[in-house]
Parts: structure tokens; sequence; C-alpha cells
């Protein structure tokens, strides 16, 4: 192992140094006195804050080892500790992570900054696939900027939070205080010249603010999330997560996901089937409703609607799932976060600009009524909260004509969706369908009027065949009708055959075809890719 021996006076200038080698003496736009004076109150910020974990200033900082010389060195090992395991915050004591590690863990939070990024960006186009070597060049050999064109609450509030975040996650793996706050520095700088650098000039508010606010707020956090996990409290140990989220995906420094509804952490051990799970696995197919056996999993679509040649180009969606089931597997809640936008789409004349806009949070529970060797029946209900709150560029105003899910996509829209789901099998046979409603409320913006009444009913079939990789091909057919819709083509009927492989790891395909009804005059044809992560 590497063990790294710095002063504290050492490791404030390495700091230091990384924060402001680009900007300290000079700003390119003239702005020197402002960055000086900025920088170094930040700075001076940023040792105050974090004073409170440091070693005294006569003792070595240990930056890529425990600061423990007694401690055990070799990382694979795992010391169980003695006592009530059955505490709340009851964790084994890991030793401590080295330098390998150290540089593992980098390389998963960069690819979790590009991961993030090109999901939540709405403008890709622009700021993300319009990129060259000589353009990413010409931005590695520039001079940092002051002012990047940002508001004050991204600048401020989002890089000082994804700082944050940065330094809770190389914590939770188990490295130092010092370890953690140098990883900040080096992803906020692998964010501005190796991530947003290949289309823009590095910001140098944002190198500096994002470890220099983001460390101290996460060490705060740190110490708040673990107070509160101790109280005899539902409410403080819940706020305990929100203090500190990467105790939603970081236990014992292995990676997965909590399950808040049986406690349980996920993905990070053997993958066991029960005769529940392996049926609920089974009946994992169905794209657009829901089947009745609840099943965990975390998913993500990706669908290109071609569009008519009037229309021109193509929709786009990635909606992300998640559904967490009980320990029973008789109930379970989910989430369905959806984002879409365009792609080279016209109205009338006139090109909608690019991009992407997200949709309307869906928050959906559903419980097992009834349940044989052969068949379950499975009531639920959804909400639809209006995330989706703006469309100033008229790109969800084209999602909606695509009307499989719109409501999903009315931006500004509330809906409530009960429904009654049902399953069939025998052998390597299934068949499922579901009958639902959905109760939309400040629905203006779909064609003026404020409340809206769908019905949706749905079924599929498919065949388990019994290979390897466990191919389940399946045909579904989804029907809707607005009967409040002021035309009198009010049913859009769908149908979509695909196939699915695998159990834990599960990819996707399908092809699905508009058959009936007004969006038969929008698309031709939706191809779907998706891959889902079952625990």
């Amino acid at each position: 192992m590497l063990v790294l021996l710095i002063s504290d006076d050492d490791l404030i200038f390495i700091l230091s140094l990384q924060l402001g080698c680009n900007f300290l003496f000079q700003n390119q736009r003239g702005d020197g006195l402002k960055t000086r004076v900025s920088f170094l109150t930040l700075l001076t910020l940023f040792y105050i804050l974090s004073a409170g974990p440091v070693t005294a200033a006569d003792q070595p900082v240990y930056l890529f080892s425990s600061e423990d010389k007694n401690a055990p060195v070799d990382s694979e090992d795992v010391v169980i500790p003695v006592g009530n395991e059955d505490s709340v915050s009851r964790e084994p004591d890991l030793r401590p992570a080295g330098f390998k590690e150290y540089m593992y863990d980098t390389t998963i939070w960069y690819g979790v900054q590009w991961a993030g990024r090109l999901w939540y960006v709405r403008d890709k186009n622009q700021k993300i696939f319009d990129a060259s070597f000589s353009k990413w060049w010409h931005n590695l050999k520039s001079k940092p900027v002051w002012d990047d064109g940002d508001d004050f609450a991204v600048n401020w509030v989002l890089h000082p939070f994804f700082g944050m975040l940065s330094y809770q996650f190389y914590r939770a793996r188990g490295h130092s205080f010092w370890a953690s706050a140098l990883g900040s520095v080096i992803q906020s700088t692998l964010f501005e010249y190796a991530i947003e650098g290949t289309v823009i000039e590095p910001s140098g508010v944002d190198l500096v603010v994002t470890p220099a606010l983001g460390v101290p707020l996460g060490w705060t956090m740190e110490k708040l999330s673990e107070w509160l996990i101790e109280q005899d409290s539902k409410a403080a140990q819940a706020a305990a997560y929100v203090a500190n989220p990467m105790r939603l995906f970081v236990k014992n420094r292995n990676i997965g996901i909590l399950n808040p509804v049986s406690g349980s952490f996920e993905f990070h051990g053997p993958f066991t089937i029960s005769t529940s799970k392996e049926r609920a696995i089974e009946l994992g197919y169905p794209l657009f409703f829901e089947p009745p056996l609840p099943l965990g999993r975390v998913g993500i679509d990706f669908e290109i609607i071609n569009l008519k040649k009037d229309l021109g180009g193509e929709l786009i969606l990635y909606p992300i799932r998640l559904e967490f089931p009980s320990e029973s597997k008789l109930w379970g809640v989910y989430l369905d976060i959806p984002y879409g936008g365009v792609n080279n789409v016209k109205e009338g004349d006139v090109k909608v600009r690019d991009g992407f806009e997200l949709g309307n949070l869906v928050v959906g529970v559903k419980r097992v009524a009834f349940e044989s060797e052969n068949a379950a029946v499975t009531g639920g209900v959804e909400v639809l909260f209006p995330t989706a709150f703006t469309d100033s560029q008229d790109r969800l105003k084209q999602v909606i004509k695509y009307r499989r899910d719109f409501p999903d996509y009315l931006f500004r829209a509330v809906t409530a969706s009960p429904y009654i789901s049902f399953g069939l099998w025998r052998g390597a046979l299934s068949m499922q369908g579901s009958v639902g409603s959905d109760f939309i409320f400040n629905a203006k913006n779909f064609e003026g009027d404020d409340f809206e009444f769908r019905i949706g009913y749905q079924a599929a079939v498919a065949v388990n065949v019994p290979m390897p990789a466990s191919p389940v091909v399946y045909f579904e057919f989804d029907g809707f009708t607005i009967t409040t819709d002021d035309t009198s083509d009010k049913t859009d009927l769908f149908i979509t055959p695909g196939i699915r492989f695998g159990k834990k790891y599960s990819p996707g395909f399908a092809v699905q075809f508009p058959v009936e009804g007004p969006t038969t005059d929008v698309s031709d044809v939706d191809f779907i890719l998706d891959f889902q992560l079952r625990f």
C-alpha cells in the first residue's frame, strides 16, 4: 500500500496550487483583483471550516491510509466489531483504502459525472455533442474565465452541492478526510477540463467554489448525518439520508442502492432467486403497463420515435425507472422519471429547437390482492407530480403528440391514475393485462381544458424460451381513449413486439407501431432499447 505523509502546511499548499494555478495571478477578462480576493476568501473559509478533522499541527496527515498507526494494512480484510450489530448505524470497520482504491473510485465518480451530464443536460447538441479535438485542445490551453454566464444558483448552490457529493462519495468508500477533499478538487477539475471542457472553456468560479464550499458542506452534512442516524426517530433517520445521500448508494464500501421499502441494500451480494422473485422476473416484460407482481429493478429506456415527413425528425424519450418490492413481495413502490425531447422536428414551417425537458415525476404503489399457483391480481395507483413545469421551447408540446403517455409530458399537469392488473401463467407461457384511468388536472396545455379523463387498457402475451440468456419473446397491445377529447378521434391503439434477455442484467429491444388514432398521423414506428438491473 502506498502511504503518503505530508504536513498540514504542505497539503494546504497543494490544494491552493490545484485550485488557483490557472487564474490566481491573472484572468483573461480583466477581473484579476476580484479573482484573487474571491479565491483567497474561499480558501480561508475552506481551511477554517474543515479544521475540525485535522490532526495536531505537528502530526503528519495520512492521505491514503488510516490515521491509526495500529490499523491493519491489508485492504482486502474485513474486521467485524464486537457489540450490538443490530444497531441502526453499526457497520463493519473496513481496513483503510489505499491509492489503488482511490484511483478506482476516482474513475467511478468521473463516469458518474458523465452519466449525469448525458442524462440531464437539455441542449445536448450544443453542450455535449458539438465537440472536437481541436476545440477541446483550445479549451485546455485557455485560461479559466470568471464570468461563465451561469446564474447565482448554478455557481453558488449547485456546484457546491456537487462538490459535497464528490467528497461524501470518497468518504463512503473509506478514504480519509483529506483524500476525500482532494477528490472533490480532482473531480471539479476533471469536470471543467475533461467533461464540460470538451465544448466550452473552463470556469474559474466553478473550479474554486465547487470544492472550496463543497468540502466544508460535505463534512458538515456527514457529521449531521451520523448524528441523525443514531436518533430514536424514523424522521431523523430518514433525514440522515438527505444530509448524506451516499448512504443510499454506498454501504460498507459496496456500491448499490438502498431499498427504502424493505431496508435491504441491493446489488452488492449474490443474486439469489426465490420462487416469488423468479415468477416476478418472468413477468417483468411489459413496457407500458404494470405487471401484477412487484419486482425490484432499476432501469432506463431509450426510445427513438420516427415522425412523419411533414414533422421532420424524431422524438427521443429516455425515462428512468426504480421499483422497490417489500420483503414479503406482496407490495411495492416505484418511481418513473420521464425525460424526453425533439431532434430536427418542425412545427409547421418553423424548426423546434433541438433538446430535452424533464417530464412529470411518477410515484406509484401496488399491492397484490390475490395470488395463486398460476394467477395474480393487483391493485395500484400512480400520482404524477408537475415537475414538467416549463415548455419554453415547445418541445413537450411536440412530445405529447405521441399520445401513448401524454400525461407524463403534459407540463404543469397533475394526474391520479388508479388501475388493476392481472397475470396468468402456465409453464413457459404467460399473459398479463391492465385496466386503469387517468384523472388529469390543470390539463389546459393539452387542448385548452382544465381537466381531461383517459381510460387505458393493455394486454401482453409471452413465452419464456428455455435456453441460455433466458430470452422472453412477447407481444404487447396498448389502447387509450381520452373521453374528454374535443375531437371525434378519441382512441389510440399500439402494438409492440419485443424480446428481453437475462435475469439480473436484462437488456431488451422492442418496436412499437401506432395502428389507429391521432398518433398514426404523427409517427410510423418507435424503436425501444432498455436495460434493467434486477434485485
